[in-house]
Protein backbone atom coordinates (compact mmCIF):
# COMPACT_ATOMS: atom_id res chain seq x y z
CA UNK A 1 0.00 0.00 0.00
CA UNK A 2 1.15 3.50 -0.71
CA UNK A 3 0.64 6.21 1.91
CA UNK A 4 -1.99 8.80 1.18
CA UNK A 5 -0.32 12.05 0.26
CA UNK A 6 -2.16 15.28 0.69
CA UNK A 7 -2.50 17.09 -2.57
CA UNK A 8 -1.64 20.71 -1.96
CA UNK A 9 -3.29 23.41 -4.01
CA UNK A 10 -0.84 25.72 -5.73
CA UNK A 11 -0.62 29.05 -3.90
CA UNK A 12 -2.89 31.81 -5.14
CA UNK A 13 -0.86 34.30 -7.19
CA UNK A 14 -0.40 37.84 -5.85
CA UNK A 15 -1.42 39.34 -9.20
CA UNK A 16 -2.83 37.74 -12.32
CA UNK A 17 -3.44 39.98 -15.32
CA UNK A 18 -4.89 38.91 -18.66
CA UNK A 19 -5.25 41.42 -21.47
CA UNK A 20 -5.89 39.97 -24.91
CA UNK A 21 -3.08 37.50 -25.61
CA UNK A 22 -0.92 38.75 -22.74
CA UNK A 23 -0.99 36.78 -19.48
CA UNK A 24 1.12 38.04 -16.55
CA UNK A 25 1.29 36.20 -13.22
CA UNK A 26 3.22 37.49 -10.19
CA UNK A 27 3.51 34.83 -7.49
CA UNK A 28 4.91 36.90 -4.62
CA UNK A 29 4.75 40.59 -3.74
CA UNK A 30 8.04 42.20 -4.91
CA UNK A 31 8.90 44.06 -1.68
CA UNK A 32 12.25 45.39 -2.88
CA UNK A 33 10.76 46.77 -6.08
CA UNK A 34 7.91 48.41 -4.15
CA UNK A 35 10.40 49.98 -1.74
CA UNK A 36 12.50 51.41 -4.59
CA UNK A 37 9.44 52.74 -6.43
CA UNK A 38 8.00 54.36 -3.31
CA UNK A 39 11.36 56.00 -2.51
CA UNK A 40 11.60 57.31 -6.05
CA UNK A 41 8.02 58.62 -5.94
CA UNK A 42 8.75 60.37 -2.63
CA UNK A 43 11.88 62.02 -4.00
CA UNK A 44 10.11 63.19 -7.15
CA UNK A 45 7.10 64.40 -5.15
CA UNK A 46 9.35 66.28 -2.73
CA UNK A 47 11.27 67.95 -5.56
CA UNK A 48 7.98 68.93 -7.18
CA UNK A 49 6.68 70.32 -3.89
CA UNK A 50 9.84 72.38 -3.27
CA UNK A 51 9.86 73.78 -6.80
CA UNK A 52 6.42 75.30 -6.16
CA UNK A 53 4.84 74.42 -9.48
Amino acid sequence: MTPHQQQKKPPTPFLELRVGGVHVVIQHMPYRLLAVLSSLAGAVGGAYWVSGR
